[in-house]
């Protein structure tokens, strides 16, 4: 857009200065050709770094700031392969991120996203430690009429390795979910009176690991994970939590996601997001109390609707005003229970929203923007980097 810009100016200045029609090719074609490769050679040419400094804005842990370092990596072999064929997928991704709130929520994470052999073995995995202050409305399967501030704190792991079922779009793998986690009241003014209730106290005395893992399957058909505009995005995920594998409370979690994007013209595209969690405890210890899944919508505050059973759909609609700056529409509901069989009786959780998006990187597709979000108890603004799923 700023060579574009130049362009004009440079065709401004040289009308009103020249009138011989033979400099016209010196001054004004001639500079417009050099800069246009000049700005198709930055798009050829992909990043190596991208910072990411962020206004934190979830409504669970407050305003705060953070930052995420993007590495992308390509070998010359990859890079010329992309610059023939006019690929937008790295080779791998490197990250680094810190952040912290208001609210005294604070964590640091390191990652590594890898696709190997020509996309046919993909790799993510992170770690990290957190401190985190959260607001409960439900504890122990009893909604609560006012929210319980805990402190959720401890190191964790994530990872899955997949694998490309011969030259198909259907992967299948594995995934390993590590957490050790410390829970306590976050600086509650009626302390004493909370610990004198038995639940409370026990989950607050548990000596929290969980270790998990289990089977994947994927079909995934989108034309750029990193800001599909086409194709499609189907997920399942079970994973196994036992004293075999490191767990102290034993449950099982499945988790089904369908992604959907349509590209009906070259400047509107629409997208629907499906997903439903469950989880089921196999022992007699008590769930920890971040364990059973939260309606997850822009809008809504995180655990602010949990359940053992929960399901959610939401749709945005965007429209390219520019080739690189994009609006969109979103809206969204969800119920929470904690029996399937109640999920069609569980409360509506409505939410509406819009925002915006703004390419700063054509080599991989990645947008940055902002989504203004409005839910049942609150409006919420989120800061968005790459896919919104």
């Amino acid at each position: 857009m700023r060579n574009v810009v130049l362009i004009n100016l440079a065709a401004a200045w040289f009308v009103s200065t020249h009138s011989v029609a033979s400099s016209y090719d010196d001054y004004a074609i001639k500079p417009a050709e050099t800069q246009l490769s000049n700005q198709q050679q930055k798009v050829d040419e992909p990043i190596s770094f991208l910072p990411i400094p962020t206004f934190i804005t979830e409504p669970a842990v407050g305003p705060g700031l953070g930052v995420v370092g993007l590495f992308f990596h390509d070998n010359e072999k990859k890079k010329k392969k992309q610059k023939k064929e006019g690929s937008t997928l790295p080779q791998s991704i490197s990250l680094v991120g810190l952040m912290g709130t208001k609210n005294g929520t604070k964590g640091a994470a390191i990652g590594h996203i890898t696709f190997w052999d020509e996309d046919r073995i993909r790799y993510q995995g992170i770690i990290g430690w957190a401190s985190i202050n959260l607001d409960f409305y439900t504890f122990d399967e009893i909604k609560l009429l006012t929210p319980l501030s805990l402190n959720i704190e401890g190191p964790a792991l994530f990872q899955n390795l997949k694998l490309r079922y011969q030259d198909s779009n259907f992967f299948y793998g594995f995934k390993q979910i590590y957490r050790q986690v410390d829970i306590s009241l976050a600086e509650n003014p009626i302390e004493d009176f909370l610990l004198e209730n038995g639940i409370i106290k026990e989950h607050l005395s548990l000596d929290v690991n969980t270790s998990g893992i289990g089977p994947l399957l994927e079909y995934d058909s989108r034309d750029n994970p990193l800001n599909p505009e086409r194709g499609f995005n189907y997920k399942a995920e079970y994973l196994y939590f036992d004293e075999a594998i490191g767990s102290k409370v034993d449950y099982t979690s499945l988790k089904l996601t369908a992604l959907n994007y349509w590209r009906y013209t070259d400047k509107f595209n629409f997208a629907l997001r499906m997903q439903y969690d469950s989880v089921n405890n196999r022992g007699e210890k008590r769930l920890p109390v971040y364990i059973p899944p939260s309606i997850g919508l822009r809008g809504v505050s995180a655990t602010r609707y949990q359940g053992l059973n929960v399901f959610v759909t939401e749709a945005e609609a965007s429209y390219k005003v520019t080739h690189k700056i994009k609006l969109n529409a979103f809206t969204g509901m969800g119920w929470a229970a904690d029996n399937f069989s109640d999920l069609s009786k569980a409360d509506t959780v409505n939410t509406v929203g819009a925002g915006f998006r703004y390419l700063i990187d054509e080599h991989y597709g990645i947008s940055i923007g902002l989504d203004v979000a409005h839910g049942p108890e609150q409006n919420a603004i989120y800061i968005q980097a790459g896919s919104t799923w």
